[in-house]
């Protein structure tokens, strides 16, 4: 009597009956995969082919519970090896049952699942040049799997022979998210390093591996169920950390000089990390050792606009670096730096432009700042040249007049006023004697509020007071 029949005859629902022959025959199938498990990298020979492709197929089960059983069994021993990985005494030790792991993925259940699907025992024309980059999900920017120098080894030309391991039975859902990342941080590393060997009296012997181990590594990330984002933040994170203690070493004092700059720019280029991330280090390394460095640094007048834009053209992000307010105050003592100059000149496409891109701050209140000081100053020069003018000092006078000059260039101004008028004709008395351009002699006598007639009279006796060369020769002719 057939089981069909004997179905009906006894009412048994359909459920009850797939359900009884899952339980029958998937431990039938259980008993056939854990022995071909047991058989090795060295014993999954033809016979065992045979008796898993027999099983799969002759005992009528859905591709999803056998596969489902093989994956309960395969998972138990990849959780054997990861165990013994971590109960190791060393990375290299560590390291070694990961690969073994690796082994038996490649050897024995890339081959049970291939069995369990009846797939080719022979890679096909097709599979003979298979393509094993990786698939970057869309979030995880492509650059950076070229940045990254060990990224770069993990991802393979695009040709590779043979057949990959299979990555349909993972751990992704055994291990916890961190736990898988560090398993795969621990090959890297000995991928970095090498394997290292004890010897006697306390010595280390160090053999260098070839960039063939991150063949092994990319198969582990597909064992351990990681995807490429996750597998971008472990390279990432190995880069920042030999980045940040390489970079604490050359930033020990805080100080941000060129030089240093093109070290660190150099670091970043050896470990490939992206700019972002570099920035980001240095930021942290320098953000409280800096600021107080360039608070001093202002404050003695030793960094001036051209060593921030040779910060910046080494690359040195001044607006992620330095907080906003320090970035204005540098701002702020530069300009007051112009209108105490001496020189009378005033720049406006240099201040109202220039240096508010270099430091990265609003051009409206740049602005706004230049005209605030600009009309404080323009008094206090008035002051200082009138002070200097009693004091007899005429350089000082003059340099404090072409500060009034460029303060007036940057705001203009209405004549001024002073209690004593006549201080007022010898300042202009003793910048004409200067030789000033005509421009500024005509802007200080409208600042000055000294009339024409009066600075016609002081330009002749000006022109009367200097001997002419002959009359200077004849002085001294005996």
């Amino acid at each position: 009597m057939s089981l069909e029949k004997l179905q009906v005859m006894l009412c048994v629902p359909k459920q009850t009956v797939e359900k009884i022959h899952e339980d029958i025959c998937g431990a039938l199938f259980e008993k056939v995969v854990k022995e071909a498990i047991a058989s090795g990298v060295d014993g999954y020979d033809i016979d065992v082919k045979q008796s898993v492709r027999k099983a799969a197929y002759g005992l009528r089960l859905t591709r999803g519970v056998t596969m489902s059983i093989a994956g309960k069994a395969v998972r138990k021993i990849f959780i054997s090896y990861i165990q013994r990985s971590r109960a190791s005494g060393s990375r290299t030790e560590a390291a070694r049952e990961l690969k073994k792991m690796i082994a038996f993925n490649n050897l024995v259940v890339t081959e049970l699942v291939s069995d369990i699907k009846g797939e080719s025992p022979e890679p096909t024309p097709e599979d003979k040049t298979i393509d094993v980059e990786a698939k970057p999900v869309d979030d995880v920017d492509n650059k950076e799997w070229e940045q990254l120098q060990t990224l770069r080894k993990v991802r393979p030309a695009r040709s590779s022979t043979g057949r990959p391991g299979q990555t349909e039975i993972t751990l992704k859902d055994d291990l916890p998210d961190r736990d898988r990342a560090d398993l795969y941080k621990t090959y890297l590393l000995y991928c970095l390093t090498g394997e290292v060997t004890q010897v006697p009296f306390g010595a280390q012997i160090t053999t260098k591996k070839d960039d063939s181990e991150y063949g092994f590594l990319k198969q582990l990330g597909g064992i351990l169920g990681l995807t490429d984002e996750e597998i971008v933040d472990v390279h990432r994170s190995l880069a920042e950390q030999a980045f940040t203690q390489q970079a604490e070493v050359i930033l020990a004092d805080g100080q941000l000089t060129k030089a240093r700059v093109a070290q660190l720019n150099e670091l970043q280029r050896q470990v490939g990390l992206p700019s972002e991330y570099a920035q980001k280090i240095i930021k942290n390394i320098t953000s409280t050792k800096m600021a107080a460095a360039l608070e001093t640094a202002v404050g003695q007048g030793r960094l001036i606009i051209r060593e921030i834009r040779e910060l910046k053209s080494s690359g040195i992000e001044l607006d992620v670096m330095v907080s906003k307010s320090l970035r204005q105050n540098l701002f702020k003592k530069t300009v007051d730096d112009i209108f105490s100059s001496g020189t009378g000149e005033f720049d406006e496409v240099e201040v109202y432009e220039k240096i508010p891109e270099d430091l990265g701050i609003d051009v409206d209140k740049a602005r706004d700042v230049v005209h605030e000081l600009a009309k404080t100053r323009l008094s206090n020069s008035l002051v200082q040249a009138v002070s200097l003018l009693r004091q007899r000092n005429t350089s000082g006078v003059v340099s404090s007049l072409n500060d009034l000059l460029a303060c007036d260039k940057a705001v203009p101004a209405s004549p001024l006023s002073w209690e004593v008028p006549e201080e007022l004709a010898d300042l202009f008395s003793i910048y004409l004697k200067n030789d000033p351009a005509p421009e500024k002699l005509s802007g200080l006598q409208y600042l000055l509020n000294i009339n024409d007639a009066t600075a016609e009279a002081l330009k002749e006796m000006k022109d009367r007071a200097e001997p002419t060369t002959e009359t200077s020769e004849e002085e001294f002719v005996f």
